[in-house]
């Protein structure tokens, strides 16, 4: 008896969950009202902020990437807006993967912007931020690609393309308000809106090339304000100074003028203060190191014997030194200490560091720089035709 009236009491527990078919459907239709939002724009507006937002392609039904602006005073002003007109789609932010801020935005300054991404319950800490160099983020946000291709799939390639590479790396929100507390500056990875090798696929050749962002190295940040630019070869130096460098190429001549193509594998760099007999930091001493193999010889180059080697890592040598000295002088020209040298500096002597007076920042455009490249060959038999 017991059994029967427990097996019946489950039984009217469980009827409304079994019968629920309108529930269900309801939930299935909030979800697919909901309006994914993977990338958002921020841009300077009179008296607020232009916001732009985009989804990816696929996100509705009709496969084309959704692209959406408004202006308000703020960021959240503005998020409402575009709300209160998506008419049955509910705007849905937390899969935001990219936020790009437009130069004109970042040269009036980006605390706001930072300031809003640190409390916003939607995006996360860890999302990228880009500069758009040149132009604004709204452009690229409403104008990078046709009916099935958007910001949100070229910011994708351009990720791919950043992590794969030695010439560049993604710059996380948490990261950039880390270093400008800790440095007072920070770098911003860069792109750059311009045409891609597509045509549209709605217009053909008639409709012009599809545009679309791609990698264009770094801005440097000074307090929250844009203050200068490192493009792409020079990223190299950055990477390398960072020890934070991946795979890429390096275009020399050897010693006939012939073009030689250098993939740089590996390399990185030590830093070494110089004291006084006082106690003052009079400069830095700072050794790189690289490995690089060669790719690909001129048209009729032909490997050489050791000397042309040797040639030619003195080639590599000076070239790597080259990019990396103009990193280091912008560094000093703009006295932003966006490569942290203030902190390997105090690790390597906290108590001299303690002590400095005036502050690293403000020593740094008048410290003496020693800078050594070591560069050394890999692989050059296989160009030859020989063994390596």
């Amino acid at each position: 008896m017991k059994r029967t009236l427990l097996s019946l009491t489950l039984a009217l527990f469980l009827l409304p969950a079994l019968s629920g078919c309108a529930g269900l459907y309801a939930n299935v239709r909030e979800v697919e009202q909901l309006l994914v939002i993977q990338t958002m724009g921020l841009d300077g507006g009179e008296g607020g902020v232009r916001l732009s937002l985009a989804s990816g392609a696929g996100i509705k039904a009709a496969g084309s990437p959704t692209r959406l602006h408004a202006s308000a005073p703020t960021v959240s002003a503005a998020i409402e807006q575009i709300r209160s007109r998506a008419n049955e789609d509910d705007l849905f932010c937390a899969h935001v993967g990219h936020v790009l801020i437009g130069e004109g935005a970042a040269e009036s300054g980006v605390d706001a912007f930072l300031s809003y991404i640190c409390r916003s319950r939607d995006l996360r800490l860890s999302v990228p931020l880009y500069l758009v160099r040149g132009g604004s983020a709204e452009e690229a946000v409403l104008g990078v690609g046709d009916e099935s291709y958007g910001i949100c799939d070229a910011l994708d390639a351009a990720d791919a393309d950043v992590r794969l590479r030695g010439d560049g790396r993604l710059t996380s929100a948490a990261e950039i308000v880390s270093s400008l507390a800790r440095c007072g500056s920070a770098l911003i990875c860069a792109v750059e809106y311009r045409p891609s090798a597509e045509e549209a696929r709605s217009g053909g050749a008639a409709a012009g090339p599809v545009m679309t962002v791609a990698p264009a190295g770094y801005g440097v940040l000074k307090g929250d304000r844009l203050c200068g630019g490192i493009d792409r070869e020079q990223a190299v130096g950055v990477g390398l100074l960072l020890n934070d460098t991946g795979p890429c190429e390096l275009l020399v001549r050897d010693r006939e003028g012939r073009p030689v193509t250098l993939t740089l594998e590996r390399g990185g760099s030590e830093l070494r203060p110089l004291w006084s007999d006082a106690g003052a930091l009079e400069g830095l001493e700072i050794s790189v190191w690289a490995v690089a193999s060669a790719a690909e010889l001129g048209v009729s180059g032909q490997g050489g014997d050791s000397a042309w080697e040797d040639d030619l890592t003195a080639r590599l040598e000076a070239e790597l030194a080259r990019r990396v000295g103009s990193v280091l002088q912008l560094s000093r020209e703009l006295g932003a200490d966006f490569l942290d040298l203030g902190g390997r500096v105090e690790r390597a002597d906290p108590r001299r560091f303690a002590a400095l007076e005036p502050s690293f920042g403000d020593l740094l455009p008048d410290l003496r720089l020693r800078l050594s490249v070591s560069g050394r060959l890999a692989h050059t038999g296989d160009i030859r035709g020989g063994s390596a």
